[in-house]
């Protein structure tokens, strides 16, 4: 009787296994929670071998275009971003804010950024609206009055700029994380920290894989 029970529940985890299978697409923000998805995925692929994934990275707007297009299944987004449209689930693990620049820069050498330093700062700067917004209001200034230099969508594509002291970026920790030795990351005082989300389109199938991943991220992160 043990060793039937033993090859029925052998023939349910083969069979799981088997459901389990094919692949799905997520899109990632470059962020620190991106080792919160890459934690979870190991664990997905360990348990269930048959599965594949293909990672986009990306900005916010462009994960959401493509989450739109029906081109991913989720995403991990960094807010502030319009969830309106999708199903959330809020990641604790904070991004803080900050300013990438030269090691050569005398802000280098600070422990924290403050709003008077920004008098003559040449600054490089997301293109998202809501990312711009969000930094005026702190700053509590009009975006007129910043000095900006250039916007960009990837923060590896200014490195050499930020190296060169073309200008400062305005970034999150975690994105820049394996950045340039040729580089620092200097925090924002007051701090500025935001969250990243796992999100889907509301009302879309979902396959069962894409499912169990949800449902384990629920697990971890939902009380």
């Amino acid at each position: 009787m043990l060793d039937l029970t033993n090859q029925t529940t052998q023939e349910f985890e083969n069979r799981k296994k088997q459901l389990f299978s094919g692949r799905f697409t997520i899109g990632c923000v470059e962020a620190d929670n991106s080792n919160t998805l890459a934690l979870l995925l190991e664990k997905l692929i360990r348990d269930y071998p048959n599965v594949q994934f293909h990672i986009h990275s990306g900005t916010s707007d462009d994960i959401t275009e493509r989450l739109e297009k029906g081109l991913l299944d989720l995403a991990i987004l960094l807010d502030p971003v319009d969830t309106e449209k999708y199903e959330t689930i809020l990641l604790p693990r904070k991004e803080k804010w900050g300013l990438l620049i030269s090691e050569n820069s005398v802000l280098a050498k600070k422990d924290a950024i403050t709003k008077e330093d920004f008098a003559n700062v040449p600054l490089l700067i997301s293109k998202r609206p809501e990312i711009q917004r969000m930094f005026v209001d702190w700053l509590g200034i009009k975006k007129e009055q910043l000095l900006i230099t250039g916007t960009y969508n990837l923060i590896f594509n200014v490195f050499a700029l930020i190296e060169n002291q073309v200008g400062a970026a305005l970034v999150i920790e975690g994105a820049v994380s394996h950045h340039s030795k040729r580089v620092t990351f200097v925090p924002l005082d007051p701090m500025i920290e935001t969250n990243c989300m796992l999100v889907w389109k509301k009302n879309r199938i979902l396959s069962p894989v894409v499912n169990e991943l949800i449902h384990r991220f629920k697990e971890a992160f939902e009380q």
